[in-house]
C-alpha cells in the first residue's frame, strides 16, 4: 500500500517538474506578416596596440606594534581590454594607544608588474601610454592624540636606453583633531613609445597611524583606504564624520592606456607644401 502511494505522488510530481525545468513551455509562434525584431551586436575592433602581461611581484606588508588594526591589503590586477591596465592597492590602519605603552600600524604595498606592448598592425610606427592615478579614502585624528597619514606613488620603465615616466601622488597627513575625506586624480602622463617592447610598471602605497601613550580612553586615529569590511566600524568613533560615506571605490588606483600616437602619424601625412617660384623681374628694355 506504502509503495503505491509513493507511486502515485511520484506520478503527480513529475509534471510539476517539467514545467520548473522548463521541458514543458510552449514554443511560441509567430504568425505570418508580424514583425519580428533580431538585434545585431558587431564586436569591438581589436586595437592597433595591445599589453600583454609577464611576470608580477606584489605584496603587501604589515608592520604593527601595540594596539592596533590592519586590514585591506589587496592587490586587484585587471585588464578590462587588450590596450589597458587597471592596478588598485588597498589598505587600513588603526593605532590605539593605552596606559601600557603607545602604538603603530602600517601597511605598505609594493607591486611590479612587467608587460609587454605590441604592435598588432603593420601600420602602426610609433605608439603613446598614458599613466593615470586616483586615491580615495578616509583620514581620522581625535583630540590631541596621534596621527595618520598615506603616500603613493608610481613609475614606468621601457627597455634599456628609452626613457621613462613617474607619477608622485599628493600625500596627507591628520593630528589633532583633524579629519579629512581624500580623492585625489593626477595624470594623464604620456610617454612615447618608439618601438615594441617590454615594460616595468612599479607602484607603492603607505597607509599609517601612531598614537602615543594615554592614561584615559579616546578614539583611534586611522587610515582607511580600503572597501568595507576592512575596517571594523568599533575601531572609529560613533560621532564618525564620515559617516553614510560610499565606500566602494577606496584605494589607489592606477590605469595604464596605450594607443597610437595620433600627432606622430598626422605629421607623417601631412604633404610637403610646394614653395611658390620666385619670378625674376623683367630686363628694361633699351
Amino acid at each position: 500500500m506504502t509503495r503505491r502511494l509513493l507511486l502515485g505522488a511520484g506520478l503527480v510530481a513529475v509534471p510539476a517538474l517539467l514545467a520548473s525545468t522548463g521541458m514543458g513551455q510552449e514554443k511560441k509562434e509567430v504568425a505570418p506578416g508580424q514583425p519580428v525584431t533580431i538585434t545585431v551586436t558587431t564586436a569591438a575592433a581589436a586595437p592597433d596596440v595591445s599589453i600583454s602581461l609577464n611576470k608580477r611581484d606584489a605584496k603587501v606588508t604589515p608592520c604593527r606594534n601595540g594596539c592596533n588594526h590592519t586590514g585591506g591589503g589587496n592587490i586587484d590586477v585587471q585588464q578590462p581590454s587588450p590596450d589597458t591596465l587597471v592596478v588598485t592597492l588597498t589598505g587600513v590602519a588603526v593605532a590605539h594607544g593605552s596606559p601600557a605603552g603607545p602604538a603603530t600600524a602600517s601597511l605598505i604595498g609594493e607591486l611590479v608588474q612587467s608587460f609587454d606592448i605590441s604592435f598588432d598592425k603593420p601600420t602602426v610606427k610609433t605608439a603613446k601610454l598614458t599613466l593615470e592615478g586616483r586615491v580615495i579614502g578616509f583620514l581620522r585624528s581625535h583630540q590631541n592624540m596621534g596621527t595618520a597619514d598615506e603616500v603613493a606613488g608610481a613609475s614606468i620603465s621601457g627597455p634599456a636606453g628609452t626613457p621613462g615616466v613617474s607619477m608622485a601622488m599628493p600625500s596627507h597627513a591628520v593630528g589633532g583633531g583633524q579629519s579629512i575625506s581624500v580623492n585625489d586624480k593626477e595624470g594623464p602622463v604620456n610617454l612615447a613609445i618608439p618601438a615594441a617592447g617590454t615594460y616595468c610598471l612599479t607602484q607603492s602605497f603607505r597607509v599609517a597611524s601612531f598614537m602615543p601613550r594615554v592614561l584615559f580612553p579616546c578614539k583611534s586615529p586611522s587610515a582607511e583606504f580600503a572597501p568595507d569590511p576592512a575596517l571594523d566600524p568599533l575601531w572609529i568613533s560613533a560621532k564618525e564624520p564620515f559617516k553614510g560615506a560610499s565606500k566602494k571605490d577606496l584605494g589607489f588606483q592606477v590605469t595604464v592606456k596605450v594607443a597610437v600616437d595620433q600627432t606622430v602619424e598626422e605629421k607623417k601625412e601631412e604633404p610637403k607644401k610646394e614653395e611658390p617660384k620666385k619670378e625674376e623681374p623683367k630686363k628694361a628694355e633699351k
